[in-house]
């Protein structure tokens, strides 16, 4: 296996005043890791076998960490096909449905002082993993989360009796060629998440972060007094999120796991925002 990485950082002070300054760096890095040669004879090692739907694996001549699972069957106009009975049609056996790893990582921190105020923001971002969420694959089966009671392209509740206009229409076409025109019922719809194609429950691991800020303040101490310095300071860390696929889990949390079961999302924890309030001395 070959691993290859590149780290790049820009830093400066774009404004720089009697009494105010912006200073301002930036981290960007990219790492790849390269599956060269298996055994003679083998060209995918399964690393671990997932819970439910998919395996992450080792394919020789790609990227280390592939999720595989069935996928959509797309026809020549890249359309999605339909069964008759109006799912989604699935590969016949597994295939490679993403790649754990994003294309690059990076973060932002902006630090600003007036006078004897600083404040400092960092901004986290990832961008080109993927993970499967086992989570959504449950909660769309179970009936759980909020988007199996999504409303339809008719003004109805996908619970709706097919009869009045409820259920889905899944985008696709079928065998021959035309378009579905065939409405599941939202049960069948959710549960539909486990029984089809495991592609469904697979989303980009990208996001934007507001890791930390941090807000502080100088107190003036006079010339030869005991203590030299003291500075207060407030601060937040994890308190947004932007750009997830899914808006109900961490992405991050699904890519940071140790071990090979990286990828695959289950019951994971979100990142819980915490507050606090530090006083520096010096003497």
């Amino acid at each position: 296996m070959t691993n290859k990485g590149v780290e790049f950082r820009i830093y400066g002070t774009p404004v720089q005043t009697k009494d105010f300054s912006w200073e301002s760096s930036l981290i960007l890095s990219s790492n790849k890791n390269k599956v060269e040669k298996l055994l003679d004879g083998v060209d995918y090692y399964r690393l671990v076998n997932a819970p439910f739907k998919v395996e992450i694996g080792a394919k020789e001549g790609e990227e280390y960490g592939v999720i595989m699972g069935t996928n959509f069957v797309y026809d020549d106009n890249g359309n999605k096909v339909i069964l008759a009975n109006g799912r989604y049609a699935s590969t016949d056996g597994n295939v490679a449905i993403g790649k754990i790893y994003p294309d690059f990582t990076g973060g932002w921190l902006n630090t600003f002082h007036y006078k004897n105020l600083d404040l400092s923001v960092l901004l986290d971002f990832s961008k080109g993993g993927s993970y499967f969420s086992t989570s959504y694959m449950w909660g769309m089966y179970s009936g759980m989360l909020e988007e199996t009671v999504a409303i339809n392209e008719n003004g109805k509740n996908i619970r709706d009796d097919v009869s009045d206009g409820g259920g889905v229409l899944l985008a696709g076409v079928l065998a021959d060629g035309t378009p579905n025109a065939r409405r599941i019922s939202g049960e069948t719809y959710g549960s539909q998440f486990y029984s089809g194609p495991a592609a469904q429950n697979v989303f980009k691991s990208d996001f934007i972060k507001l890791r930390e800020i941090n807000i502080g303040y100088t107190i003036p101490i006079k010339k030869g007094e005991f203590v030299k310095s003291l500075r207060v300071a407030a601060y937040g860390r994890n308190l947004g999120v932007w750009g997830p696929d899914v808006k109900h889990f961490d992405p991050e949390m699904a890519i940071t796991n140790s071990g090979n079961i990286q990828g695959v999302e289950g019951g994971a924890i979100p990142a819980i925002a915490n507050y606090g309030l530090n006083i520096t001395l010096k003497f």
